[in-house]
């Protein structure tokens, strides 16, 4: 949409907002309780059966590998008389969820690491899965699904079928439990995902608002996330008692459990963790300028600003003044509307307090490319116009 007129108008409602309120999520989707937490396992392996799609003789570990499975096996074999085309090695990795007693079934993922042309078609043979500490906590054995059959699993589609990697789902079988104690001493401590310290003062106000509730129920009575009462017990003296939620630093929230709960400590977390709080964070725009995607976080606003682009001038359009008060609508001021006739020359300042999200969209119905995108929301941020944090993949 560039022309010679360079001038093209964006008629956004710019208002002067304040800082928007942060979003109320649960205290689950902000962080996890300590020790609670997913472990890695990976695993080398073979996979076989492949249709002479597997690693060729350059891939030396291979025939080493297939050698001493077959040794194991109690099969004796030179490597010069082995055929290596349906043979491929692999590294399986999986991830162990928290509690997952032994027999519990995982999702795999198997990656060819030699010179194989594709894994369709494959199986892989038992291989064990080990945690960082070398230990075995899981096996995995099964067909693979690769290609147009893991992309319709997955829901998504790629121009060129992905053949050296394959999913086995619930190929992998949890043969280690790993230990995790809940409540040592009589406290939990609560680790938000994205450190922030504004949000973990409000993590740690919510649980207090909800002691008085906690220390009087068993937790049976009361809905999760209820609002705590104003009235509990005290202290000694009538005094308050001493708050449960304390912060450690901008991640760690340590809560005391209160006496009711210390026998029960998963209902306690369970009792805790639909908590609704106040999610807040540093104000981000991520931009893709390969795909043209813009992501922006509630919080992203700007400074006062122009914007000329390659002979482009981007003008705003002003806020709407207010009117004077009408008598006969209980004397409440109303916006006026801006005059058809009120154009504003030459390249236009924009107001404080807009935000970039109706710039963005603004920018976008006008047809600017992806890069040119990228291109102004750079110049907003290094003239210090942006206040967030800008992210160009």
């Amino acid at each position: 949409m560039r022309s010679t007129l360079a001038r093209l108008l964006l008629a956004l409602a710019v208002v002067a907002a304040a800082s928007a309120d942060a979003a109320a999520v649960r205290l689950k989707d902000v962080g996890y309780v300590d020790g609670v937490r997913p472990n890695q396992l990976i695993g080398y392996g073979l996979v076989v059966g492949l249709d002479g799609t597997g690693d060729s003789e350059r891939t030396a570990f291979t025939p080493q590998s297939l050698e001493a499975m077959l040794s194991r096996l109690g099969v004796r074999i030179e490597k010069k008389q082995l055929l290596l085309r349906n043979i491929a090695a692999v590294m399986v990795t999986a991830e162990l969820p928290a509690f997952a007693k032994p027999g519990v079934p995982i999702d795999v993922t198997v990656s060819s690491i030699g010179d194989a042309r594709s894994l369709a078609g494959g199986t892989l043979l038992m291989t064990p899965l080990l945690g960082a500490d070398g230990e075995t906590y899981g096996t995995a054995q099964g067909p693979l699904k690769v290609g147009s059959e893991a992309e319709q699993e997955s829901g998504r589609r790629y121009k060129r079928p992905k053949l050296n990697v394959g999913r086995i789902p619930g190929g992998g079988s949890v043969e280690r439990e790993v230990a995790v104690q809940l409540g040592q001493d009589g406290v939990v401590r609560f680790l938000l995902t994205r450190p922030d310290f504004q949000t973990a003062q409000n993590v740690a106000d919510a649980l207090n608002g909800l002691q008085p509730t906690l220390a009087a129920d068993t937790g049976a009575t009361a809905p999760t996330g209820a609002p705590a009462s104003v009235t509990g017990p005290t202290g000694a003296g009538g005094a308050a008692p001493e708050p449960m939620a304390k912060l450690l630093d901008s991640g760690t929230i340590e809560i005391t459990v209160p006496e009711a709960w210390e026998e029960r400590i998963p209902a306690f977390v369970a009792r805790i963790e639909g908590l609704d709080v106040k999610a807040d964070g540093l104000a981000r725009v991520v931009v893709n300028g390969r795909t043209g995607t813009v992501v922006l976080g509630g919080q992203v606003r700007l400074s006062e600003a122009a914007i000329a682009y390659e002979g482009m001038t981007i003008e705003i359009t002003p806020p709407a003044r207010p009117a004077a008060p009408n008598a006969a609508a209980g004397g409440a001021a109303a916006a006026a509307p801006a005059q058809p006739d009120e154009k504003p020359a030459g390249l236009q300042v924009l107001a404080p307090g807009a935000t970039l999200a109706e710039v963005v969209a603004g920018l976008n119905a006008l047809g600017v490319s992806a890069q040119e995108l990228v291109d102004i929301l750079e110049a907003l941020d290094a003239a210090g116009a942006l206040h967030a944090k800008l992210e160009v993949q």
